[in-house]
């Protein structure tokens, strides 16, 4: 029988094996070369950082692989599918960069946003749009985003990754939204 001590050496030695031959600070992965990707301890690169420069509305798929591209232009069609919502291009700061913000007649409905090198819905929902939202339906994603939420309890920003699940449960959060501003 092994001992667990010898496990841990050799699982050590396979790793300095798989460093071995890699830059100092190299991490040896194609995605630690990534421009794009974060690092511990720091902030994810902006996508689109200078005010004078505005982009596209089609440059943000473009910047992204192409199934998360997909995934963020069909989040695009829905909300450009919807009456009185309208798309444009707005500069948050040099932190956030240029984003999609959408408005529902003047009024803002949410923005699409990459951050780093992933698209992330953000919704805001005041108390009782968030009670209107079906959280136990939503997949593990929406319900991640349920629980990051941040803001006051009158109003409550839910941030949800578009990746994976995450585009379907930002529909199910923007179809609550979309049906409380159609209220008078």
């Amino acid at each position: 029988m092994k001992s667990p001590q010898s496990d841990k050496k050799r699982a050590a030695a396979n790793k300095h094996d798989d460093r071995k031959g890699a830059r100092k600070g190299d991490r040896g992965s194609k995605a630690a070369s990534s421009p794009k990707t974060t690092t511990a301890g720091k902030p994810p690169v902006v996508a689109f950082p200078k005010k004078n420069q505005p982009p596209a509305a089609a440059a943000f798929a473009a910047r992204l692989p192409l199934t998360l591209g997909k995934r963020f232009e069909m989040a695009r069609s829905f909300l450009l599918r919807q009456e009185e919502v309208k798309e444009e291009v707005h500069f948050y700061g040099p932190k956030t960069g240029w984003a999609l913000r959408y408005l529902h007649d003047r009024r803002p409905l949410c923005s699409l946003v990459l951050h780093g090198d992933l698209p992330v819905g953000i919704v805001s929902l005041d108390a009782p749009s968030f009670a209107a939202v079906d959280w136990k339906a939503l997949s593990s994603v929406g319900q991640l985003a349920r629980k990051n939420a941040h803001g006051s309890p009158s109003l409550l920003w839910i941030d949800v990754p578009l990746a994976g699940s995450g585009a379907a449960d930002f529909k199910a959060i923007l179809r609550v939204k979309l049906a409380s501003l159609a209220k008078p």
